[in-house]
């Protein structure tokens, strides 16, 4: 009972990470929005521009690089984890290190739409809806987290 109820709270703060990346998401389209609609000046980048290709190159190499390696890099770091005895320090580092994968998969989604609005590129869009997929795949569960850690918990008593 005491290791379902510890697994509830790092999943809840986990939890709130994920949200918080898609609220920031939410506030920048929102933003873009209002800056649309009320005719704010923004410089807007030409996509076939040089400096527009540079950073719609930039902004891809950063998601073909950085969404898999968190997501490798977590399941590698898991793995030795279960090996770890020290029950409060596994779920210590677990919880650090989702918080860091989720930021660096989240930064791709925030900087991803607000690309769209600079560059008015349809590529753009398709390269936001990946990180979107992938921060999508990185949703924090307490059944993950016991698969994950190899935890002695039930994972059905976890699913609500």
């Amino acid at each position: 009972m005491e290791l379902e109820r510890k697994i509830r709270m790092v999943t809840k703060s986990i939890t709130v990470t994920y949200y918080v990346i898609y609220l920031l998401t939410i506030i920048a389209v929102v933003a873009i929005f209002f800056m649309t609609y009320t005719n704010v000046e923004v410089q807007r980048i030409d996509a076939l521009s040089p400096l527009g290709v540079k950073i719609s190159t930039t902004y891809l190499i950063y998601l073909l690089v950085s969404i898999p390696v968190a997501l490798y890099s977590f399941h590698i770091y898991t793995v030795k984890l279960r090996k770890e005895t020290d029950e409060f320090l596994k779920f210590k580092k677990y919880k650090k290190a989702s918080n860091i994968r989720l930021w660096v998969v989240g930064t791709g989604l925030i900087v991803g739409v607000i690309l769209v609005y600079l560059l008015r590129s349809q590529s753009m869009i398709f390269t936001s809806a990946i990180a979107a997929i992938a921060l999508y795949f990185s949703k924090p569960s307490a059944v993950k987290m016991i698969r994950e850690l190899d935890l002695d918990a039930d994972p059905n008593q976890m699913i609500r």
